[in-house]
């Protein structure tokens, strides 16, 4: 048993702060202003100027591919010219020879005093002899050298955005040519950095995440091995992991009895702003000729949210663009006309462009939306590249939180991991400092509970997670500071101290043997 004393900030419903809250057996089993007599013998934990929430949540990340970045490869993001690139990459190979291919993380032609994406010629000096890849911030298009331009079939190098001369992949090349690289990582590097990357996320407070699979393992092994380490995660420590198969297969999700489809690759129905390709009802104000690109038909999105729905899956697709995210939401409208369902909690991932009309369809429907808020305070894609692209209005029409909450849309927040880091804290304040639009900023308080509350409802786990009340699993997060005490502009120095899942400190670490005896000869479900 634990007793708790101070600022207790539960995010529930009526957003209440307590000053006590007593752990019991992973439960809670009080939370209140007054304690009651049979605890009073028990010691407190004081916790002064520090506040208790719910563990964080990750709304929306692809785990495996962040994975391999934050575990095993490495990150360019913070590199400010090319040559620094060069030398972060020339440092990982001097300490690394063993690997069949490399992929990086993070170059943008907005943070680098060239102003550029570097080219397959500059990879190759920095790196000739082992086949590499250099996936951009936005995750949406790529660099390669030549070892593994060599590589590629026909039927990739045929495909539109394909750049033989510069390396550069863009649309479906990319997500082929993605595909492609990353079913070259051995199973081992990828089970070390999936187990690895568990740690790390839990450094941010985080107990719960949504995980979005399948891009180009053999016999999608990523899905695989995702799942069955977040079994043995959650039989170690209680971290809980809600996997989404990105595949507009629904046979495939159902077969391995998961309730939920989709994400981005497969279910993207479009790019995004780096590479001006996100789907635009107007064309982009730099280039007049282009609206960008939506992959599917609407019929054959239609044709897959009736077939998902029918099946009773929960269905989230990436949309980034107005065209796009009409179309998600105009295809789970036609599927719900088709199969009503009260408590689907379909959900639209990015919506960084939505109309007002389709903001009300989301509500009347009951369509969730997953938008990921340090898009907004990203250097790698400012707000001058942006209204260059899509013209100042636009720009402040983006993201549109405030819209979104007060329509009674449930919002909840996820990082897109690898695309940013997978930080609450920066994510809190991206959506409190709205840098387009002060008036579209949300409360403190709102931005707490898109981080913990709504990404449990998000998966149906609201019942259990996502607020501490009476009853609840005691997943817990001590932070340095009273969140809601502080002004919006000073969120960055809020730091986790301590994540407890089921009332236990979070404890780092796990084998590959340890993983197999929990993960794959055991019961639990990803729920």
């Amino acid at each position: 048993m634990q007793i708790f004393h101070g600022k207790i900030i539960t995010c529930d419903k009526n957003d209440n702060v307590f000053s006590y809250l007593v752990e019991n057996e992973g439960k809670i089993d009080y939370v209140g202003d007054e304690l009651p007599s049979q605890y009073s013998n028990h010691p407190l934990v004081e916790l002064n100027e520090k506040s208790l929430i719910p563990s964080f949540g990750d709304g929306h990340l692809h785990f495996s591919n962040w994975a391999l970045f934050a575990a095993t490869y490495f990150d360019v993001r913070e590199a400010t010219n090319i040559p620094e690139i060069g030398k972060i990459i020339t440092d990982f190979l001097d300490k690394n020879k063993k690997y069949k291919v490399i992929i990086g993380f993070g170059v943008s032609k907005h943070s680098v005093e060239e102003k550029r994406l570097i080219t397959k010629q500059e990879l190759d000096q920095f790196c000739p002899d082992i086949p590499m890849v250099l996936v951009c911030y936005d995750g949406h298009s790529m660099v390669a050298n030549s070892k593994l331009l060599d590589k590629y079939p026909e039927r990739i190098r045929k495909l539109r955005g394909f750049n033989e001369d510069s390396g550069q992949l863009f649309h479906e090349a990319f997500l082929e040519g993605l595909d492609y690289a990353t079913a070259l990582v051995s199973t081992l590097v990828l089970v070390n950095s999936i187990i690895k990357a568990y740690d790390i996320i839990a450094e941010y407070g985080i107990g719960m995440v949504h995980p979005v699979e399948s891009i180009g393992f053999p016999m999608d092994m990523d899905v695989t091995l995702v799942s069955i380490i977040a079994k043995a995660r959650t039989k170690k420590n209680s971290f809980q992991t809600r996997l989404f198969f990105q595949t507009m297969e629904v046979n495939k999700a159902l077969k391995r009895k998961l309730p939920r489809i989709g994400g981005c690759f497969a279910t993207a129905l479009d790019g995004c702003f780096g590479a001006c390709d996100a789907g635009l009802n107007e064309p982009y104000t730099n280039d007049l000729n282009n609206k960008g690109i939506l992959f599917y038909k609407d019929e054959d999105v239609i044709k897959f949210c009736k077939e998902a729905n029918r099946a009773g899956l929960q269905i989230e697709m990436h949309t980034i663009g107005d065209a796009a995210t009409h179309q998600g939401i105009m295809a789970l409208e036609e599927a719900l006309k088709d199969y009503p369902r009260e408590d689907h909690r379909h959900t639209i991932i990015h919506a960084c462009l939505i109309s007002q009309d389709n903001l009300k369809k989301c509500a009347k429907l009951g369509i969730g939306i997953t938008l990921q808020p340090g898009f907004l305070i990203s250097s790698l894609e400012p707000k001058e590249y942006l209204e260059k692209i899509l013209g100042p209005q636009r720009v402040k029409e983006s993201s549109p939180l405030r819209d979104i909450i007060d329509l009674g849309i449930h919002l909840s927040s996820g990082s897109d991991a690898p695309v940013t880091h997978p930080d609450p804290i920066v994510g809190m304040y991206g959506a409190c400092n709205h840098p387009f639009d002060p008036n579209q900023s949300v409360t403190i308080q709102e931005a707490l509970k898109m981080n913990t509350y709504e990404i449990a409802y998000t998966t149906f786990d609201e019942k259990e997670r996502g607020s501490l009340e009476l009853g609840k699993i005691a997943d817990l997060v001590i932070l340095n500071r009273n969140p809601l005490a502080m002004d919006p502009k000073d969120l960055l120095q809020l730091k986790v101290e301590q994540l407890y899942l089921s009332g236990k400190k979070f404890k780092p670490g796990m084998s590959i043997l340890g993983m197999l005896g929990k993960g794959l000869f055991q019961s639990t479900k990803l729920i």
